[in-house]
């Protein structure tokens, strides 16, 4: 009887844990799913910079892009840098100084966007609030 009643007890106890544990595992995997990729371009010309941000939607085996006009917290973005101008640019971005780019030249960096906020980016070849700015994080 005593045995009966240790066994019942710690089947008890181990369907317990169980149901914490997977109630643990359900409310953390809501609250931190993966976010989106998004790609987002800086444009510099001789003129000013600019961005385009672009959301990949998945549907149907194909994958589109959809324009954006801000990025969410916990995406990971993908950055694009693209010199159009006619004289080299810097950049300046996210931790991310990027040296003089030709006319033409490109470059590209990653990152998991991680806190909401406003990150200012700048050219610091060229003075001005054209080459300025700030980039969104919602």
């Amino acid at each position: 009887m005593k045995r009966a009643r240790r066994l019942t007890a710690a089947a008890g106890a181990v369907l317990a844990l169980a149901l914490l544990g997977s109630s643990f595992a359900l409310a953390s995997s809501r609250t931190t799913q993966p976010g989106k990729t998004v790609l987002v371009y800086f444009v510099i010309n001789d003129q000013k910079t600019a961005y385009a941000i672009y959301r990949e939607q998945l549907g149907g085996g194909t994958t589109e892009l959809t324009l954006q006009r801000y990025v969410l917290r916990g995406d990971f973005a993908k950055f694009t840098v693209i010199n159009r101008g006619k004289k080299p640019h810097g950049f300046d971005f996210y931790g991310h100084k990027i040296p003089t780019l030709k006319p033409g030249g490109r470059v590209h960096f990653s990152a998991a966007l991680l806190r909401r906020g406003s990150y200012p980016y700048s050219s610091p070849t060229d003075p001005g609030k054209a080459f300025s700015g700030k980039f969104p994080v919602y």
